[in-house]
């Protein structure tokens, strides 16, 4: 997430999914973490403009002692001692490259936060540039599991954005499914 994107349409987005699933209860103990490239630059009034957007409570916001820039190991192990469902908000999504940069989440850190709790939900938002979202996203996935044990994973895709859902327990997600299989009807394909 950067700060110049602020309450975009995708931030809407977001909390459209994020409400509905926590509203439905399909989300346990949900925790946010914005991954802000531009951390510094944040102040009270924008955590609170977010939280609002993805219809959470600011509370709900992981917030770190580390910047994701200046020491992303420990950054990522303060997400590690988080409980409950994770929503990470990267600028660009999961990436497919060795030369990852700041605005990705890498592979193997998905796959640790995943390993950490195995039954936590983890969504993860994707921006999708210049390509069509039904070929990027099983990219992504074909990616994920080369670079680590097992998951399951659903999305939720839009012409430019997904988002991403993972679990290493198949009966946490297949609620989701089921939750919007049955919301949107013929629309789910």
């Amino acid at each position: 997430m950067n700060l110049r994107f602020l309450a975009d349409v995708y931030d809407h987005w977001k909390g459209s999914i994020i409400g509905r699933l926590s509203q439905a209860t399909l989300l346990d103990h949900l925790k946010v973490d914005q991954m802000a490239t531009d951390s510094s630059q944040w102040g009270d009034v924008d955590r609170s403009l977010y939280a609002e957007l993805l219809r959470v409570d600011k509370s709900m916001l992981i917030r770190h002692a580390e910047a994701l820039r200046r020491n992303r190991k420990a950054y990522i192990e303060e997400i590690l001692a988080v409980e409950g469902d994770l929503f990470l908000d990267p600028d660009i999504g999961i990436s497919t490259n060795s030369q990852a940069g700041d605005e990705h989440l890498k592979a193997t850190e998905l796959h640790a936060i995943l390993d950490h709790t195995p039954t936590r939900i983890v969504l993860v938002y994707q921006h999708i540039r210049a390509r069509k979202t039904r070929e990027r996203i099983p990219e992504i996935m074909d990616f994920l599991q080369q670079k680590g044990p097992g998951f399951h994973a659903y999305s939720y895709e839009s012409s430019s954005v997904a988002m991403l859902f993972f679990s290493r327990r198949a009966e946490r997600l297949d609620r989701i499914g089921d939750f919007y299989r049955n919301m949107l009807d013929w629309h789910a394909d």
